[in-house]
């Protein structure tokens, strides 16, 4: 049997993005599943016409015209290492790329599209609902985040065709669901894991690369973390420990200032898992730095990204299925108010989750006879 795979980026370089299509394929090839990375190069976005993109890109245009000629050649060159290390990890771990125009949609059981923010409006392209791909093909989105909490009535409109002929749906996180259940009425949707959780800790620390430091609080920050500095500072001379920061995590923003004890620039996702991993405490506004704290049993805390909740319901729902508390932390609240994380039934809660998950994976894409094998 043999799956196409259609990412969120063909040229991602967040250690997320990369991770969570890592683990896609993982679990498909452990269910002996074939794997082909399809490349489509239309990046037509299916929301072209609405309002709130043509804002949010003219705003866009008019920043980058200021700033992108000193920023991006600093930014390029401050991030050119850590790409070249994310190439090699994938030229190790990924399937082929193959050419849409030049494959027989046949040979496919399905093609799949996913997960993270492949359905975000502000940029969600059309080859993110598999408009390319025929009718008669089996078409599986996959954990689609759309990084938002609501969508406008002419969002509804692009999307509605476009998902009315896909065969199956799932999603993220429960918001999701409910904005797309609002409009959508001839699929099930269903709320799934993101890949990075269908792979167990132990499958994870096989690709680990572990961190020489010891007794360090590990820092990531995809949005502006200028303001919560001195917070994460005070916080790190309470328990006498190191900061390690990755900077210019985002790799489309030039961070302001130089922040952490050792700065690595250069990680690629083996080595971003082994910060985790070794860190003692982990600050970040990551879902992905959150689901890879979680999975080694680390105790964290979250900041709104950008001090916006827009993207932080992915988060409740990693924290609602683990059972723990809320991990949002801000920079006026008293660093001693916070109790440890209890992962004691870590374990149990992740294969429960995993398995009805692969259920629907596996089961979508006609793989059935393998379910049981995998997950119990």
């Amino acid at each position: 049997m043999k799956v196409g795979l259609v990412p969120l980026l063909y040229d991602e370089y967040n250690y997320g993005g990369v991770l969570q299509f890592f683990a896609l394929q993982q679990i498909l090839r452990s269910n002996g599943i074939e794997v082909d990375i399809i490349f489509f190069e239309n990046n037509e976005k299916i929301c072209v016409n609405n309002n709130s993109f043509k804002t949010i890109l003219k705003l866009k245009s008019k920043i980058n015209g200021i700033l992108k000629l000193h920023s991006n050649k600093q930014l390029e060159k401050l991030t050119e290492k850590r790409k070249e290390k994310i190439n090699k990890f994938k030229e190790k771990y990924f399937s082929p790329i193959v050419d849409s125009r030049k494959i027989d949609f046949g040979e496919y059981a399905a093609v799949v599209c996913g997960s993270d923010q492949i359905w975000n409006p502000a940029w969600a392209k059309r080859r993110s609902f598999l408009e390319f791909v025929p009718d008669k093909t089996n078409k599986v989105i996959y954990g689609a985040s759309l990084g938002c909490e609501e969508l406008s009535e002419e969002e509804k409109r692009c999307f509605k065709p476009a998902i009315d002929r896909l065969q199956h749906v799932s999603v993220r996180e429960y918001s999701a669901k409910r904005i797309l259940d609002s409009f959508i009425d001839n699929h099930e949707i269903q709320v799934v894991l993101d890949p990075t959780l269908l792979l167990l800790p132990s499958e994870w620390e096989k690709i680990v690369n572990p961190c020489t430091e010891q007794g360090y609080i590990f820092t990531y920050f995809l949005g502006e973390y200028s303001d919560k500095i001195q917070y994460i500072k005070k916080f790190a001379d309470q328990y006498d420990m190191k900061i390690i920061n990755i900077p210019n995590a985002s790799g489309e923003r030039l961070d302001k200032n130089h922040f952490g004890d050792i700065e690595i620039s250069d990680a690629d996702p083996s080595e971003f898992l082994g910060l985790i991993r070794g860190s003692e405490y982990v600050f970040t506004d990551s879902f992905h730095a959150c689901v890879f704290s979680i999975l080694f049993q680390k105790q964290f805390f979250v900041f709104k990204r950008d001090n916006s909740s827009k993207m932080y319901g992915r988060i409740e729902t990693l924290l609602k299925n683990f059972e723990l508390p809320n991990r949002n932390i801000r920079i006026d609240m008293d660093t001693n108010q916070w109790t440890r994380l209890d992962y004691a039934k870590n374990e149990s809660i992740q294969n429960d989750l995993r398995k009805e998950s692969l259920e629907y994976l596996l089961g979508s894409i006609g793989k059935w006879q393998y379910i049981k094998k995998q997950i119990n």
